[in-house]
């Protein structure tokens, strides 16, 4: 991880967020033949999706996908994060060769976890993260055990705001990612992107040391 901040106007912020994912799967196709992509949940990516839904130039059959969260919603409602970004990411059958391995959040949420975790690589080439405007990255929230959690890798939580019963991966899959983009909007989370990234007291800064893609007003309480 590098460790980059990038601070883009509105406007280019699906352009920039595009066109690092797609240097980043490059990246990791010269090296090894198989690249493990793990998904950004939330509103945030979903017109980045779409982006790279029109280009012809991806090599999906050579991509295994995974999901960073899940809300534990039946898969095909508008709070599946799943149904969301598939519908955005695809626009009819899903390219032949892809490998998609999705959080059954419709199960039993500890069996689900471990079932997922038996499903990860030993470490994701990319990862890609939102932040809510409290700090959270994936379902990791403020003052959750899970932020403490070593050992498991997918855990079953409890989030602030409905739905409540999700699945998340745990610190260790955040700081093992071969390449991270945290993608952030918005100017009601300038005061967490500020916490994230100079003191470390929310969530979001586990992902303090990937790339950092910010709008300017997401951006506005950092220094310089």
């Amino acid at each position: 991880m590098t460790g980059g901040r990038f601070i883009v106007d509105e406007k280019a912020f699906a352009e920039q967020a595009e066109q690092w994912i797609f240097n980043a799967i490059q990246a990791v196709l010269e090296t090894s033949p198989r690249c493990h992509l793990m998904l950004a949940g939330g509103s945030t990516p979903l017109p980045v999706y779409r982006r790279l839904a029109k280009r012809g130039d991806i090599p999906w059959s050579r991509i295994s996908l995974y999901f960073g969260d899940e809300r534990c919603v039946p898969v095909d409602t508008p709070e599946s994060n799943y149904h969301a970004v598939m519908t955005n990411l695809f626009h009819g059958p899903v390219p032949e060769g892809l490998v998609v391995h999705r959080m059954c959040g419709e199960e039993e949420p500890d069996r689900a976890a471990q079932g997922y975790e038996s499903l990860l690589p030993e470490r994701v080439d990319i990862l890609l993260l939102g932040m809510g405007d409290d700090g959270h990255t994936a379902s990791l929230f403020p003052g959750s055990a899970a932020l403490d959690e070593e050992r498991r890798r997918v855990m079953p939580v409890i989030g602030s705001k409905p739905p409540l019963q999700r699945l998340t991966v745990t610190p260790p899959v955040i700081r093992g990612a071969r390449h991270l983009l945290m993608m952030v909007q918005g100017g009601e989370k300038a005061d967490a992107v500020r916490r994230a990234l100079l003191n470390g007291s929310v969530p979001a800064a586990l992902a303090k040391d990937g790339d950092w893609l910010m709008e300017g007003q997401a951006a506005r309480s950092l220094p310089g």
